[in-house]
């Protein structure tokens, strides 16, 4: 409680945020770039190729090509651009996006190129359902960040890191999936430290958007 101008008692309305050491700074950035939410879905194409190789026994390098060719368009290179387009429009403050509004048509943008990746897969016949219900996760993932938008900024960050966890704990039946869940995992810590310690998110938004990656993953490939 704190005393205001006319004498009487108010609670006070600042939160107050944990502080860091200056140099620990550096390292959260370069951990935020290394993971970055848009990275997540190639280094889960990856994931999936390695754990579940028996699924792309059928690929040749054509194949492979066109598969990470699909992924990269769609959840890189075009993320990518529309946040660097939009900033440079003015639409968005800055490609961090700081604010909730910043992330609205971002959102968007994001649902529809995980919506459309999705699509050309289901309609591959030879495409493993693995990968089907990866992205279908991911378009889930989008949409549950879109929701929570509205009030909380749930962290991109997280919720790739949730998707990660989410297929390595779909494919834990596999022994070759323990040592990449449980770094995945360790590397997910990382990662919310460094947002924490870079400002971005409250602990609550951090938890929020890793629940809403395994979720989503899981979700999915009930589906599919």
């Amino acid at each position: 409680m704190t005393p205001s101008t006319n004498g009487q008692t108010t609670a006070s309305q600042e939160v107050v945020k944990p502080s860091f050491p200056k140099g620990l700074k550096i390292p959260a950035s370069i951990i935020s770039i290394v993971f970055h939410p848009f990275l997540m879905p190639v280094i889960g194409t990856w994931l999936i190729v390695y754990l579940h190789f028996y699924e792309f026994a059928g690929f040749d390098k054509k194949d492979f090509i066109q598969l990470y060719g699909t992924i990269l368009t769609n959840t890189v290179i075009l993320p990518f651009a529309t946040v660097f387009l939009l900033s440079k429009l003015k639409f968005i403050s800055n490609i961090g996006m700081p604010k909730n509004r910043d992330r609205i048509i971002p959102y968007i943008a994001l649902m529809t190129f995980y919506f459309w990746a999705f699509l050309v897969f289901k309609k591959q016949p030879m495409a493993p359902d693995s990968i089907k219900g990866f992205m279908l996760g991911i378009f889930i993932a989008s949409i549950l960040g879109f929701l929570s938008n509205l009030k909380l900024r749930t962290s991109l960050h997280m919720i790739g890191m949730g998707c990660l966890i989410g297929i390595l704990l779909f494919f834990s039946n596999n022994t070759y999936s323990m040592i990449p869940l449980m770094a995945v995992i360790l590397a997910s810590g990382l990662v919310a430290t460094s947002r924490i310690i870079k400002g971005g998110h409250s602990s609550s938004e951090i938890y929020l958007g890793l629940l809403f990656g395994i979720v989503s993953q899981l979700l999915a490939f009930w589906i599919v």
